[in-house]
């Protein structure tokens, strides 16, 4: 099955997506079958293209997670692990926020802030928690929904325990500036045998009609506004803080003396 740039305007204007609504855009394009009329070596560009002419804060993600063993990265080069359109939009040289696992690339300057260190993704003024308040927009294209690392912010702002702040040290090399210093994630234990479920969160947000579905090629894209979600999963665990779990977990962990420990 085959699709075009039609489709993809369709897809935008479905989930009301304006030009200067920012985005971030989790893309597996070739899950989607045939861009018509156009060769498959040229697929990734030309989708990206769209984007970027359509939309005046388009960004992607950019992670990447050898940083924990080789302690250093170099974000200046197209080393994404997610995908051939966030490779390609590196090459060109768009900015990229500096954080050596969950670094984003994107058009927008004042938005991806390049020049600012991340130490934590997930916390105040990171990459996700501006996109929450400027009221921005996740894309899910080619993916299950439940791909999208955004919910790890959510659960940071909705104060879970099950997770914890787990420093990872080194260097990251920006265009501007090489940083050493101590870089976080927010982690799941290692020694726990639980496991996240988010299938059903995004289950229960489609139902609500605040994640949108829209058949496109030989899949899907989903799409959900940032700041809803962040308040619907606080909703959605008042009452059962470990909804988000396979099962309710043992202990509490916290990072001490270079490892994890019981709280």
């Amino acid at each position: 099955m085959s699709y075009n740039l039609a489709d993809l305007q369709n897809m935008c204007d479905f989930f009301e997506i304006k030009k200067d609504t920012p985005i971030l855009l989790h893309s597996s394009i070739f899950t989607l079958g045939t861009l018509d009329n156009v060769p498959i070596d040229n697929t990734a560009e030309v989708i990206l293209d769209f984007f970027l002419n359509n939309f005046k804060n388009f960004n992607q993600p950019t992670f990447n997670y050898s940083f924990p063993k080789s302690k250093y990265i170099d974000l200046t080069l197209a080393n994404s692990q997610v995908g051939i359109l966030s490779n390609l939009m590196i090459s060109k040289g768009y900015y990229r926020s500096s954080h050596p696992m969950f670094s984003f690339v994107g058009n927008n300057n004042s938005f991806i802030k390049d020049d600012y260190i991340e130490f934590n993704p997930f916390g105040e003024n990171s990459f996700f928690d501006r996109l929450t308040k400027a009221n921005g927009k996740i894309i899910i294209l080619g993916y299950k929904p439940y791909v999208a690392t955004y919910i790890i912010y959510a659960e940071f702002m909705a104060q879970i325990r099950y997770r914890f702040l787990k420093p990872f040290v080194g260097k990251v090399k920006t265009k501007h500036k090489t940083i050493e210093g101590s870089f976080f994630h927010f982690a799941l234990p290692l020694n726990e045998d639980y496991n996240h479920n988010y299938c059903d969160f995004h289950k229960h947000l489609r139902e609500l009609g605040i994640e949108k579905e829209f058949k496109i090629g030989k899949y899907k894209a989903f799409c959900f506004d940032a700041k809803i979600f962040s308040a619907k999963l606080k909703d959605y665990i008042k009452e059962d803080k470990f909804r988000l779990l396979n099962k309710a977990p043992k202990n509490f962990y916290v990072y001490k003396n270079n490892k994890e420990v019981i709280e």
